[in-house]
């Protein structure tokens, strides 16, 4: 039997999660992450050629779980493709991370799909609210996408915390969820490029939502995970919090990522990273070159960084 390979940091942290990339673009320009002149696409995207290569190199690392980012990864023509050659390689926990503008064709072939599960990003129920922080006017269209997946897929909503947005909107969010059997997470606003403008006025931290409820309780789990889990008593509800700012889980974290344009980072708030495009025609040696670059991955983040998060996948 061949044996499988796992690959752990310098701090002996095993390293199974990979966070890839697969587009800059994204028709979305929400007041977190971009900005309209900052919406173009890349000429050095990875091929799907070269996507194949790094997924089958990590899944040889022991990469078990593969999420798929953007940019908006499902305005890739070949996203399908990508998930179906990860399944067939023998990656099972699939999942991937969208704004939610799917047409009814695009619904029907996630259903169809391998991904375990789908994660949303919905900041708000109120359609003024929702134009203001995206810049689309989507709501209905997400809503709809996330109600016909909803019993097909494991379907998670991302909600970042934005003080003048949602934080009057905690409880219909978490309403919104139960009724729907949906999971969601709150997010704290993290202070990473055009977001640094807001941080300061819009920042909400985990735990002043939580003292927003009586009866909390944190949920253990086996699982590693960003995100902390509390049962709510008063929606007898479980829901999620992903508290990067206020609580960080640098100690724990299984995960690396890879951009759009094949650039290998330890952390989101990384600076610097190895270009995988130099190694993809030598897989023993781009195997190599990641083991070794993975052992380099800090024990705590960097408080800031000027990284665009569509850039590095968010």
């Amino acid at each position: 039997m061949k044996k499988v390979m796992k690959m752990f940091d310098g701090y002996s942290r095993k390293i199974d999660y990979l966070r890839l990339s697969v587009t800059d673009r994204c028709n979305f320009f929400c007041m977190y992450c971009r900005t309209k002149d900052l919406c173009y696409e890349r000429a050095e995207q990875l091929s799907k050629g070269e996507i194949f290569r790094i997924i089958s190199a990590f899944k040889k690392l022991g990469i078990q779980k593969l999420r798929i980012t953007g940019g908006e990864p499902f305005l890739r023509d070949d996203i399908f493709e990508i998930i179906e050659f990860a399944h067939s390689i023998g990656i099972e926990n699939i999942n991937i991370t969208t704004n939610g503008w799917l047409d009814t064709e695009k619904i029907k072939k996630v259903i169809k799909s391998p991904l375990k599960s789908v994660n949303i990003s919905l900041d708000t129920l109120d359609k003024e609210k929702y134009r203001f922080v995206t810049g689309i006017d989507g709501l209905d269209k997400v809503l709809t996408a996330i109600d016909k997946l909803r019993d097909h897929k494991r379907v998670k909503i991302n909600t970042v915390l934005i003080r003048s947005v949602n934080l009057d909107e905690i409880e219909d969010l978490i309403s919104f969820a139960k009724k729907r059997d949906v999971i969601i997470r709150f997010i704290e606003l993290m202070p990473i490029s055009i977001a640094k403008q807001i941080f300061e006025d819009e920042f909400v931290s985990k735990d002043e939502v939580i003292k927003r409820f009586k009866g909390i309780k944190e949920v253990s789990t086996k699982e590693v995970s960003a995100a902390k889990y509390y049962y709510v008593e008063d929606f007898d509800y479980t829901v999620g919090f992903i508290s990067s700012v206020s609580d960080h889980f640098c100690k724990t974290c299984n995960k690396i990522r890879v951009s759009s344009t094949g650039v290998l980072y330890n952390c989101l708030f990384d600076k610097n990273g190895l270009n995988l495009k130099d190694f993809l025609d030598d897989e023993n040696l781009l195997i190599k070159k990641m083991e070794d670059f993975v052992k380099t991955k800090k024990l705590i983040r960097s408080l800031k960084s000027d990284m665009p998060m569509f850039k590095i996948g968010g």
